[in-house]
């Protein structure tokens, strides 16, 4: 049984942090909208981290975006919608051809929507606010439109660190060898 390295997802996440606070956050926002990077790591992990360590990683990425964005909402609702969606990402990994861009991009997409209209939903329910079907999706869409634009690209990037983190498509070597007479 595969283990994950935690020291290099402890890494990672700090840096996705500090890039999240500071560049995307300043220089990547189009109006109100910012790609979310920690989405495209917990994607990552999901993607190709060992089954219980991967939506635990996702789930400690949600908690720091939860701590990042406490005061709309309580503490846990981005940690729970983010260790949701690793754990169907982990389910249905099988069927995706994990290292290509455009699963990539399809899953960032389908990852960030769903942490949106999670989010959105319990906004609404707690407010106890008419439901705005058009303020609920069109944001979620722009938000996870832009975060999957990036998916590709920090995927790439998160791929080529593969042997430091383990995680990845693991290429081998192909080597030739002749046959022998026999």
């Amino acid at each position: 049984m595969n283990s994950m390295k935690w020291m290099p997802f402890a890494i990672l996440a700090i840096v996705v942090l500090v890039c999240q606070t500071t560049v995307v956050q300043t220089l990547m926002a189009i109006q109100s909208i910012r790609p979310q990077w920690t989405i495209i790591l917990a994607v990552h992990y999901g993607l190709w981290g060992p089954s219980p360590d991967a939506a635990i990683a996702a789930w400690i990425l949600g908690l720091i975006v939860d701590l990042q964005t406490a005061s709309p909402h309580p503490i846990g609702l981005y940690a729970f919608s983010y260790g949701l969606a690793a754990w169907v990402v982990l389910r249905s990994r099988q069927a995706l051809f994990r290292d290509h861009p455009v699963t990539h991009a399809i899953v960032t997409l389908v990852f960030a929507f769903a942490v949106q209209v999670i989010a959105g939903l319990y906004f609404w329910w707690k407010h106890r606010i008419p439901i705005d079907v058009e303020g609920l999706w069109r944001p979620a869409f722009l938000f996870a439109g832009y975060t999957a634009l990036w998916a590709p690209c920090l995927h790439w990037v998160l791929i080529k660190l593969q042997r430091w983190t383990g995680l990845g498509p693991m290429r081998r070597r192909m080597s030739y060898r002749p046959e022998s007479p026999a």
